[in-house]
């Protein structure tokens, strides 16, 4: 799709995949100079010359492994996971050449390039049952072939060879020979494998040689990656220790079963006082990096030639170097030492997320200062917790798990300026409304007033043991309220103190006796300041700001609990204004999302939920909301951007109504979403993953707009129809509102039939039963409450009937995504009081319990609907004297438990 005609477009990715070896690739050619690095699921091209990133976006899990031709014409990535994706993409277009579905079952866990550029080795993610592996061979000219150019009737790509690695060791890397392509050896955490092939042949041949610790009266540590050493019969493997395991053809000392040219440890070498975490080859060259930070090569003869121990930016990932020699030499009379080491100019990829560049040239500098390489990239904090957009200029913090915080400039991209909180856990921050404090809260239970733009510290205060989850500051900046673990809510207030203001603390209530999900302050449409928390417990509190103060405590305005039955809230937002000469423009609406997918409309004056709406259904359920203005959209501008707690972002335009046409959704992030904000502008959407990486999106409404027009345009009735989706039950619901409309004027009546196209609203719960949604009496006030929001938004006063358009609407927004299941029965019965396993009440019980709980039933609704599911006359003859979930399933509610059964053993 063109970037114009996409809602969100990627414009800028910060942070890099730091946990990946040989996550980076040089793309440098003398004409460019471009590197590829792992951003998550998406690969990032970068031009350090124009400061600009191009994105490689097809994988929807985390890429694992990136390799470019010799040419660098070319990159390939592979991922891990279900949807698991090799692609090789076109550098320059950015687009993919070839993609290949499902390389391996589970993916790609790493993979290497021959020196000829002729053939790609795979290694597949291990199965996580079994722990199976397999290696295999691809040609590179097929992966480079465009599928409408290759030969007709040619059926998916596969690999020319694949052999199953031995089971007892994962392989981790693999790398082939410089000398010969025809040979590999790769190696897992205590076993190096030696692999060959022959053309034609559809397996390796491959043999590991034993390794003891006695043979070189000395322990050996974990391998860590092996490579050929150029021009020699040798192979090294590094290891955790800093050792260099030198493995070497037995020759006539090859012992029985064995080859003269199979290999065996021959000596073990320390080439660093720490782990060694890569192992590469460039030219005749071996390269190494450490946990020091340190990158050192060394010749053929092991011999080291060249250190670049002054870069510190943290333990080496990615070594990649550079596709043509330096064009000078650092120092003229230098040039006899130089010729000695002469490889091409590289960068270096740490587990800090810094990718530092270094000029091969400047291992002569005498200043270690020149010695450091220069940053391609600030780094990002590694575990972002938390994020929050600058309400007056383009900036955004970021707070990490470590206690680390930053500043960026989100149209620079640079990094503005931060600061490190010791000892402490990172858990929440938000700007105050004018940007000049930065509000941060801790798992500690420390919360942290900074000045906003050199984050000192302008107040301090603890007032709980329990870690802090949720923080906001009222619209005035006078009051900050901070949930913490305890499901409590802590309250503090910009007082008069000694002629002067300082920050003190009011108080907390434990007002939810569950997680809060969300705290906000907000504006009544009168301008009064209105504080509101939101828990999965399905309880909304008001606090009261007047009433609340240091002597006083904090004061509960008013509470309401959402009717069991329903989804537990995940998140909390004031609606969007609604122009002053609405109806229910005096009304303060408040949106509250939940775990079913759906969205309510909660009016906390009166208080009751006005409308409930169909919530996006791209991923999981939304776990937080945010209310914007677009400045390019053509209406009025009202949008609300979401997340959910896995993989998706996405818009949903303004004002609700349920339409999935006026929703967008995409996978911003392969796992958990972690916080979203959006500029104070309202033109970029930042999210923020636990893959370690923001993304900055470009909001462009007008498709999401567009969309929502061309469903309007099509007619409410088709309109409704076509999210429906079924078209037996849409004839049954249009046969049943036929006969509503017949039963409203009489069945028995003798004068010609008037059909005027809509039923009363008190035949709506009769008519939904009718298609399969049997409401509670919650359910049944949050319908008539919404047809009457319905009509307050067409500015009327009231609906006493509604159309066919009408009653699909509110079909479709409230009948529950999934069907009541034999679990949900198991887990009321547990809910209930069972006790056992299974669980178990008794019949006395469970009749007293659906007469005095929830919404109760009289005896004689009892009564008669047990006799209609049962067929007996008295509720104590319709189940046994005990009775379990499964029986009441079966025999009772007619559920078909063994598919239930079946479905659990799977």
């Amino acid at each position: 799709m063109a970037e114009e005609q996409t809602a969100l477009s990627l414009s800028w990715v910060f942070g890099a995949s730091a946990h990946v070896k040989h996550g980076v690739v040089n793309l440098s050619d003398g004409y460019t100079d471009k590197i590829c690095y792992l951003a998550a699921n998406t690969a990032v091209i970068y031009d350090k010359r124009l400061r600009r990133q191009l994105f490689l976006q097809g994988h929807t899990s985390p890429i694992t492994c990136i390799v470019t031709t010799e040419d660098r014409s070319h990159v390939v990535t592979a991922d891990t996971g279900p949807e698991a994706l090799l692609v090789v993409w076109n550098v320059r277009t950015g687009l993919p050449t070839r993609t290949v579905q499902q390389p391996h079952r589970h993916g790609v866990s790493t993979m290497d390039v021959s020196a000829d550029g002729q053939w790609l080795a795979t290694v597949s993610a291990a199965d996580p049952d079994s722990g199976e592996q397999e290696v295999s061979l691809w040609p590179m000219a097929s992966l480079l072939t465009p599928p409408d150019a290759a030969p007709p009737g040619q059926g998916p790509l596969r690999p020319l060879v694949t052999t199953l690695v031995p089971a007892g060791d994962v392989q981790h890397s693999i790398r082939f020979s410089p000398n010969n392509p025809a040979e590999l050896i790769s190696n897992g955490r205590r076993r190096v494998y030696f692999w060959s092939w022959a053309p034609g042949s559809p397996r390796f041949q491959y043999y590991s040689p034993p390794l003891r610790s006695r043979d070189f009266k000395q322990s050996v540590g974990d391998f860590v990656s092996s490579v050929f050493v150029p021009g020699t019969t040798q192979a090294l493997t590094a290891t955790t220790d800093g050792d260099l395991v030198v493995w070497d053809e037995q020759g006539i000392a090859a012992q029985v079963g064995t080859s003269a040219t199979d290999r065996r440890a021959i000596k073990l070498m320390r080439i660093h006082n720490c782990p060694i975490t890569l192992l590469a080859t460039v030219g005749d060259f071996i390269v190494s990096g450490g946990e020091d930070g340190y990158v050192r090569f060394f010749d053929p003869l092991l011999r080291i030639v060249a250190w670049f121990e002054d870069l510190a930016a943290g333990p080496v990932t990615s070594v990649a170097f550079s596709a043509v020699l330096p064009d000078r030499l650092a120092h003229a009379d230098a040039a006899d030492t130089l010729n000695r080491f002469m490889v091409p100019d590289f960068v270096v990829a740490t587990r800090n997320s810094r990718i530092v560049s270094v000029q091969s040239a400047s291992f002569e500098e005498y200043d270690a200062d020149r010695r450091r390489g220069s940053s391609v990239l600030d780094s990002l904090l590694a575990d972002v917790v938390d994020l929050a957009a600058h309400p007056t200029r383009a900036e955004f913090a970021v707070l990490g798990r470590d206690g680390g915080l930053q500043r960026w400039d989100s149209i620079a991209h640079c990094l503005l300026g931060g600061r490190a909180f010791e000892r402490q856990i990172g858990a929440c921050l938000t700007y105050s409304r004018d940007g000049s404090l930065l509000i941060v809260g801790f798992g500690s239970g420390h919360l942290h007033i900074l000045n906003a733009d050199d984050c000192g510290d302008l107040h301090v205060m603890r007032n709980t043991a329990a870690g802090l989850v949720r923080v906001a500051v009222s619209n005035t900046g006078r009051h900050i309220a901070a949930a913490d673990e305890n499901h409590q809510l802590l309250l503090y207030a910009y007082l008069p103190y000694k002629q002067t203001m300082r920050w003190e603390y009011v108080g907390r209530c434990r007002s939810h006796h569950g997680p809060i999900a969300s705290v906000v302050f907000g504006e009544s449409p009168s301008g009064q300041t209105r504080l509101l928390s939101v828990g999965g417990d399905g309880r909304v509190v008001e606090y009261d700001l007047a009433a609340s103060s240091v002597a006083a405590g904090v004061q509960v305005a008013a509470f309401y609990d959402f009717p069991p039955g329903g989804g537990a809230p995940t998140s909390l937002s004031f609606a969007p204004p609604l122009a002053y000469f609405q109806a229910f423009a005096a009304d303060t609406h408040l949106l509250v999302s939940d775990d079913s997918y759906k969205i309510r409309v909660f009016n906390p004056d009166r208080p009751a939920v006005e409308a409930t709406f169909l919530g996006p259904t791209f991923g999981g359920p939304i776990s937080q909301l945010v209310m914007f203005k677009s400045p390019s959209a053509a209406s009025d501008g009202a949008f609300l951007a979401y997340r959910t707690s896995e993989r998706v972002v996405g818009l949903i335009a303004w004002p609700l109504d349920g339409d999935p046409a006026r929703t967008m959704g995409l996978i911003a992030h392969p796992g958990e979403v972690r916080a979203i904000a959006i500029s104070y502008d309202g033109r970029k959407l930042l999210t923020a993953g636990a893959d370690g990486t923001v993304a900055s999106w470009d909001i462009n409404t007008a498709p999401l707009e567009r969309s929502a027009a061309a469903a309007e345009d099509a007619g409410g009735e088709a309109r409704w129809a076509a999210v429906l989706g079924d078209a037996e039950l849409l004839r049954e619901m249009r046969d049943y509102f036929v006969y509503a409309q017949i039963k409203t004027q009489g069945e028995d009546a003798l004068e010609p039939r008037a059909v005027p196209g809509t039923v009363p609203v008190d035949l709506v719960p009769d008519l939904m039963r009718s298609a399969g949604f049997y409401p509670s009496e919650s359910d049944i006030d949050n319908l008539l409450h919404h047809v009457q929001y319905m009509a307050h938004s067409r500015n009327l006063e009231g609906l006493e009937s509604v159309s066919f358009a009408d009653l699909l609407c509110l079909y479709i927004n409230h009948r529950p995504l999934f069907n009541v299941t034999h679990a949900d029965i198991v887990a009321a019965f547990k809910e209930l009081g069972g006790r056992g396993d299974p669980a178990k009440l008794s019949r006395e019980q469970l009749l007293s319990l659906l007469q005095s709980t929830g919404e109760p039933m009289s005896g004689e609704e009892l009564t008669a609907a047990l006799a209609a599911l049962t067929g007996a006359h008295a509720p104590e003859k319709s189940m046994p004297a005990s009775v379990t979930a499964e029986q009441f399933s079966a025999d009772v509610l007619g559920f078909d438990t063994t598919e239930a059964g079946a479905e659990a053993a799977t």
